[in-house]
Parts: C-alpha cells; sequence; structure tokens
C-alpha cells in the first residue's frame, strides 16, 4: 500500500516538531551562555564604562554612557592594538600550519604496526591533557638561558645558549613552540583515528595499479583524510588566535618590549588592568570578526577541496 504524499509530508513536519522540541533545552542553554554573552559585548563596545560616576550628587557603579563607534576608532589610533593583531597573524600563520603538518607525519607514524603502538599514542595525546599551568611552568625551565634543558641540547649542535624568554626576538618562536608540542599529539590523534577508518580495498586497488609507500600515502591516504584534515585546521585556526595562558605564564607579561602581545592578552589588558572596558569589548568584536570571516571561508571554500568516502 503506497503512503500518500500528503501523509508523508505530515509526517515530516511532525518528526521535525519533535526533534526541535526534544532539542529546546539544549538550544536555550546555548542561547543564554553563547548569544547573550556576544550580544553583551558587541553593546559594550559602543559605550563608555566608568567604574564609579557621580549623577546627580550620586555615585553610580559602573556607569555606561553611549559613545558610537568611539572604541573601535580609538582602537585604529592604538600601537599596542595594530602591534598584537600582526603578532597574532603571524603566531596563527606558522602555528597552524606547521602543526598539522607534524600532526599528519606523526599520524602516519603512529599507524603502522609498532610494537609499543598504545605507550606511543598515550605519550603523543598527554601533552594536550596536562594543565596549561603546568606545561607552561615547565616549559619556562626548559627555556632557562644558563639551566634550560633545550640549551644544553642545543649546545652539542654549537648554537649559543638563547635568551628565550628575555630576547624580544624569540618571544614569538618560544610560544610557537610549546603550542605545536603541545596539541600536535591532539591533532595527530584524530588524523589517526580517520586513517584506521579508511577501508584497506583503496590500498589493494592502488598497489595493483602500481602505487606503494608514499604514492600510496598521497594519491590515498591524504584525499580521503582531508575531513579529519579539515576539521584539525578549523579548530586549530580558531584556538591560535585565542592564545593567552602561556604568555602570561612564561613572560609574566606581555614579554619584552611586548613582543609577546596577542589579541586576547590585549582585550586581558584593556579590560581588567586598564578598566577600559568598552575599548576591551570592541577588540574583542573585532577578534570575533576575524575568526569567523576565516571560519565561514573554511567552511565555503575550502570545503570543496574535502573528498568523503561513499
Amino acid at each position: 500500500m503506497r503512503i500518500p504524499h500528503e501523509w508523508r509530508r505530515r509526517s515530516f513536519w511532525v518528526e521535525t516538531a519533535q526533534a526541535y522540541l526534544f532539542l529546546l533545552p539544549a538550544l536555550l542553554v546555548i542561547g543564554v551562555f553563547t548569544f547573550y554573552p556576544f550580544v553583551n559585548a558587541f553593546v559594550l563596545s559602543t559605550q563608555r564604562v566608568s567604574l564609579v560616576k557621580m549623577v546627580d550628587g550620586q555615585r553610580i557603579p559602573f556607569y555606561r554612557e553611549p559613545v558610537g563607534m568611539a572604541n573601535f576608532q580609538a582602537l585604529l589610533r592604538d600601537r599596542d592594538f595594530g602591534r598584537a593583531l600582526v603578532q597574532t597573524s603571524v603566531y596563527v600563520g606558522i602555528t597552524v600550519p606547521v602543526t598539522l603538518i607534524l600532526a599528519l607525519a606523526l599520524a602516519t607514524f603512529l599507524n603502522k604496526g609498532l610494537r609499543l603502538r598504545p605507550f606511543f599514542r598515550l605519550a603523543a595525546f598527554l601533552p594536550y591533557i596536562t594543565p596549561v599551568v603546568a606545561i607552561s611552568l615547565v616549559w619556562q625551565w626548559i627555556y632557562h638561558t644558563d639551566y634550560g634543558l633545550l640549551n644544553y641540547f642545543l649546545g652539542f649542535l654549537g648554537v649559543r645558549p638563547i635568551n628565550w624568554l628575555n630576547d624580544p626576538r624569540w618571544t614569538l618562536p618560544a610560544v610557537i613552540i610549546l603550542n605545536v608540542w603541545r596539541y600536535v599529539g591532539y591533532q595527530a590523534i584524530i588524523l589517526l583515528a580517520g586513517m584506521q577508518s579508511i577501508d584497506k580495498e583503496y590500498y589493494d586497488a592502488a598497489t595493483v595499479d602500481g602505487a606503494s609507500g608514499l604514492r600510496a600515502w598521497w594519491h590515498v591516504t591524504v584525499p580521503l583524510l582531508t575531513p579529519q584534515i579539515f576539521f584539525v585546521f578549523i579548530i586549530g585556526l580558531i584556538g591560535s588566535f585565542k592564545v593567552f595562558e602561556e604568555i602570561m605564564i612564561l613572560f609574566q607579561g606581555p614579554g619584552p618590549l611586548k613582543s609577546g602581545l596577542t589579541m586576547v592578552y590585549y582585550i586581558f589588558n584593556q579590560g581588567f588592568e586598564r578598566f577600559k572596558f568598552g575599548q576591551a569589548a570592541a577588540a574583542s568584536v573585532i577578534l570575533f570578526a576575524i575568526i569567523f570571516a576565516l571560519s565561514l571561508f573554511q567552511l565555503t571554500v575550502t570545503q570543496r577541496r574535502v573528498h568523503y568516502e561513499r
């Protein structure tokens, strides 16, 4: 018996309504804890905030007054904001591709039939689940000029000790090395899961066609791994723009001559050290716009090159 088209259409809408009713509590939580802070930050970016202000003889705490686009104009005139934007862009432009390339190589290594493969997987993933405060404190010792482990090994190569924590030229490289080491294992585990889900029939067909080893990896593994590569690229891009804790702990500030000043550190400095909440909110709106634009570009343009296994 054939079900009438109107019944099928009605059933579709009933099931859709039931699904949304089931998701309604989660959507409300997302709306409260995600959209409301964003809207509040956008409104705050158009206001000047005073911790205490006298109005008609009364002391009003956290007084707001609208100033339009004045906070955004102040950002354009602030050299520190320009420095933070450039240094964050440099950090992201180096960290994201380097981490992805190393993660792809590490995942390929872990995908081999190693005897201690579970141990290597755990060792690769351990830095990601370790608290960032503990990691930064350990690397602070590793970067020590006289007693650091890194300079000790570089000495065997004939490299003179590098002042990682006090030389402005080495501030960003120090943070990049730390975070590449921290996130490469996490991304490698995701890529490894994708590699293990690839059907062996593709490799058998590649072998029959005369492709093996590196050629099979390039023409079979990489194309079928593009969904996972795309995913780790997006989360790596978003996460890199939010770098803050490592810089705060390593350098106890924005680094020598503000060489470690990033967008998030600039927002923290403006809001919680200089109490310019409106300007900090304006900077956060710009940071959100940059991340949103880059993510949208990846989702609309780069994803066209993603191959999904069927």
